[in-house]
């Protein structure tokens, strides 16, 4: 939804208030999207790391063994190199990823939402519990 739907959505029903936001927008807070960005660098970067040694000795034992083509440990890492860069998803490219650091971020914040959530609604029972008691 863009902002001039969002500002008739809000003009016509009267509520602006934060509470009220939809997941789309909390979903887009800039700061909120800068931090998942941060991890998705810090991810990409640790990939990086690990693969450029991984890729020498995958080349060299190609070299050494005569392996050649989509047999060879250098394409298979080539793969897995594609592959994880749909999953850290870094500039939002990969739309048709079924698993991406995003949904992972999305799929923690409702377990995080959740138990906030039912832990409010304990302790708002423990607390009526306790006015009974006492009355």
């Amino acid at each position: 939804m863009d902002n001039q739907q969002e500002s008739t959505t809000e003009s016509e029903t009267g509520n602006s208030s934060a509470s009220n936001k939809t997941s789309h927008e909390r979903a887009s807070h800039p700061v909120r999207r800068l931090v998942i960005f941060q991890l998705k660098l810090a991810l990409d970067a640790l990939r990086d790391i690990l693969l450029s040694p991984v890729s020498l000795v995958a080349s060299l034992v190609d070299i050494l063994s005569g392996r050649q083509g989509d047999n060879s440990y250098f394409e298979m890492l080539l793969k897995f190199g594609r592959t994880s860069e749909k999953h850290i998803n870094l500039f939002e490219q990969h739309q048709d990823s079924s698993q991406t650091v995003d949904t992972v971020v999305h799929q923690f914040e409702e377990v995080v939402k959740n138990r906030a959530t039912n832990q409010k609604k304990s302790k708002n029972t423990i607390d009526k519990t306790e006015r009974k008691k006492e009355n």
